[in-house]
């Protein structure tokens, strides 16, 4: 096409050696898990299971502390099983370690994966969960006709 510019992304240095490959395969591979169906609906299922509890104030209850602390076990063990279904021999501790002595730390997945982590970020999902529940209710509910039945 003539007068269009193509951006063209120049790599000026690159690390290629087989730990920086197997970190960004399992990386891939946690990618692939957090974006499938079955995380999202697990992750849904415990978000409306547990939104009734959470209200918008600026004080948090004790309560909330419990139920983020069971939301990170309930994410980070799925997670987890799923990698070593996928990755033989799969050590969270030993990834975590390579990990942490790479360079490679940037990425969409790493911010998505913070979210997961993050309080105010999992309340506020809690909170949205909550409003969507209420006025999906509302509206069910002005469809509702009741009737007597007399004999």
């Amino acid at each position: 096409m003539a007068g269009v510019e193509e951006e063209v992304e120049e790599v000026l240095a690159e690390d290629d050696s087989s730990e920086t490959r197997h970190i960004n395969s399992i990386v891939g591979q946690i990618e692939a898990i957090i974006l499938s169906d079955e995380f999202a609906v697990l992750r849904e299922t415990f978000l409306l299971e547990h939104c009734h509890v959470f209200d918008d104030g600026e004080e948090n209850k004790l309560e909330y502390t419990e139920i983020y602390n069971q939301y990170t076990q309930l994410i980070e063990g799925h997670i987890e099983r799923e990698l070593s279904t996928r990755e033989e021999g799969f050590q969270m501790s030993s990834f975590l370690q390579d990990l942490s002595s790479s360079r490679s730390l940037d990425g969409e997945v790493f911010d998505l994966l913070l979210t997961f982590t993050d309080f105010l970020a999992f309340k506020a999902a809690m909170l949205e969960t909550k409003k969507s529940q209420e006025e999906n209710s509302s509206s069910l509910s002005d469809l509702l006709q009741i009737t007597s039945f007399k004999s």
